[in-house]
């Protein structure tokens, strides 16, 4: 009697790899906190050729034109948010295994609650460094069992992701500067300026390794008087603070994009202390020329920096 041959699992085709020979690793991490190493060919996930998105984001152009003249005069550019496709492959030895790693994506892709939060999808290229981008599924997991779409131990899925900050993370950049009492890593000079390249002061440097702009939240604690400057000679804004700080008392400045806040340690809003004009500026790509003057600042006084660089693509490249 003759027996037809069981179900096999067709393999998909191999990604094609770098000079390095490894392509890029890319993970997603569910709202829930569940972990999918999408590029883990072991694990039952792997992906297809056709991935979209992971390079410079879309953009609106806002125009002004003239019922008199042709054209138009660009007034402005901004990033859209990002949209990423990945074709997502699913298999497993038999169809339990198979089954219980598809569910295992939905739940990863699922939003997690009522409101809809976002998982991250992270980018780790050859050279190590890692990326990473906070987004939400949108389409791609109906479930469509199509003889080219899926199998008894296999399916493949195009997931759609949109991405609202459409710019890729690096690893957070945090600098400490301070005054202990015995070692003044600040030079003891009223109004307190700061200088050296390890210090914060008149001309001091602050790289962004990102390409894009990053936003940076400085936190001062006193003892410092009213009327701390900080400058940015590279984008010609500044920012005053007519706020005088104890010893132990601090300030947040915080300038990222809808989250712009002033709170002092107990979390009031002292953005009204800003004095008018002031710009929460951020650091462009690069190299950065920055100025900040603390007056009477004393032992026991700090300044710290924190911002994440942002990078447009995922491309690392070649040095």
């Amino acid at each position: 009697m003759y027996l037809p041959p069981g179900p096999t699992t067709p393999r998909p085709p191999v990604p094609a790899t770098d000079d390095a020979g490894a392509p890029p690793v890319l993970t997603w991490t569910g709202a829930g906190g569940q972990v999918i190493r999408l590029t883990d060919d072991e694990a039952g996930y792997l992906l297809l050729p056709g991935v979209r998105g992971l390079e410079l984001p879309g953009y609106l152009h806002h125009e002004r034109e003239s019922g008199a003249l042709d054209g138009s005069i660009i007034t402005g550019t901004r990033a859209l948010p990002r949209e990423i496709y990945l074709p997502v492959y699913v298999h497993g030895r038999n169809r339990s295994e198979a089954v219980a790693r598809r569910r295992a994506l939905a739940l990863a892709m699922h939003p997690a609650s009522p409101e809809g939060g976002p998982g991250v999808l992270e980018v780790a290229d050859r050279s190590g460094t890692r990326r990473s981008i906070q987004a939400r599924y949108v389409e791609g997991m109906a479930g469509d069992e199509g003889t080219d779409l899926a199998g008894a131990y296999w399916a493949t899925y195009g997931v759609l992701l949109t991405a609202e900050q459409p710019y890729w993370e690096l690893a957070p950049v945090r600098r400490t500067w301070r005054i202990d009492g015995t070692h003044h890593t600040w030079l003891p000079l009223p109004p307190l300026r700061v200088r050296g390249s390890q210090v914060i002061g008149d001309g001091m440097s602050i790289t962004n390794p990102g390409s894009a702009r990053a936003w940076p939240v400085w936190t001062i604690t006193g003892p410092v008087a009213s009327g701390t400057v900080m400058r940015s000679r590279t984008l010609g804004q500044e920012l005053e603070l007519d706020l005088a700080l104890a010893d132990g008392q601090s300030v947040t400045i915080d300038t990222r994009p809808r989250r712009k806040s002033v709170r002092d340690q107990h979390g009031r809003n002292q953005f009204g202390r800003l004095k008018r004009g002031s710009r929460l500026w951020p650091l462009a790509p690069g190299p950065n020329t920055v100025d900040v003057v603390l007056g009477g600042a004393d032992a026991g006084a700090s300044l710290e920096l924190e911002f994440v660089p942002l990078d447009l693509t995922t491309m690392e490249a070649d040095v």
